[in-house]
């Protein structure tokens, strides 16, 4: 149930967003594809390195210029985004062998993959010619809903390879729900001619999440306390994608 509230809030502050956006003029659109190059962080990783994951998404771009007169109002806009997309790392894994609390069993380089639904709402900053090369800065805050979790490409623990006796899914020991800071940069050109409405645009950022996305529950009973009280995610996006300006 608290998976479903988390996608139900993800999805309705979307859709009041996207609401808000199309009310006005000014108005890019587009879409985008790419690679996360991501980490986990905090006192409770041990041993982590970076792994590869998709990111997958479109946007809203909201001019300014009609809002802001001085020459401030021609570079800044409002961008609203939606993204599927896997963060994680490759992490030593520990579990207690039963019930009791001991002895403690490391599973050593496991790779975890965590799939999220995120909203990014950012402030542009752009530049250059708009008939030919722009290049553009971007800061602003992110949200994001968890919808699956893998560890080595499984689901859930499980040792004796029979779901009926599996004690949780990897997914239960993980908050429903972060947040972080997006900040990056980028460039697009335009292309179809000098008057063509389309853009094809590259983008780097960087996205660290203030959130502690560890939970433990009843079900985590057999995986050190320790182990969820501390665990960050740090994000490197290369995208690529196209735009829109209606």
């Amino acid at each position: 149930m608290t998976h479903l509230k988390n996608l139900k809030a993800v999805l309705i502050t979307l859709f009041l967003t996207g609401i808000t956006i199309v009310s006005f003029a000014q108005i890019t659109a587009g879409g985008r594809i790419g690679a996360n190059f991501a980490n986990l962080s905090g006192k409770s990783i041990q041993n982590s390195s970076m792994i590869v994951g998709y990111n997958i998404g479109g946007f809203a771009n909201y001019s300014l210029e009609d809002l802001i007169t001085s020459d401030f109002g021609k570079i800044i806009s409002v961008q609203v985004e939606f993204a599927l997309e896997q963060k994680g790392a490759t992490t030593d894994y520990l579990f207690y062998s039963d019930s009791i609390g001991s002895p403690i069993y490391t599973d050593t380089g496991a790779k975890q993959v965590s799939t999220y639904m995120t909203i990014p709402v950012l402030a542009k900053f752009t530049f250059g010619d708009p008939k030919a090369l722009q290049y553009f800065g971007e800061a602003g805050f992110y949200a994001a809903a968890l919808s699956g979790l893998t560890i080595n490409g499984e689901k859930w623990r499980d040792d004796d390879h029979n779901t009926a006796t599996d004690k949780r899914k990897y997914r239960d020991e993980y908050s429903g729900f972060d947040y972080g800071f997006i900040i990056g940069g980028g460039a697009s050109m335009p292309f179809g001619g000098r008057r063509s409405p389309w853009r094809a645009y590259a983008n780097l950022r960087y996205a660290m999440g203030f959130s502690n996305i560890g939970e433990l529950k009843e079900k985590t009973i057999d995986i050190p306390e320790g182990q969820l009280e501390d665990i960050k995610t740090n994000t490197i996006s290369l995208l690529l994608g196209v735009s829109y300006s209606f």
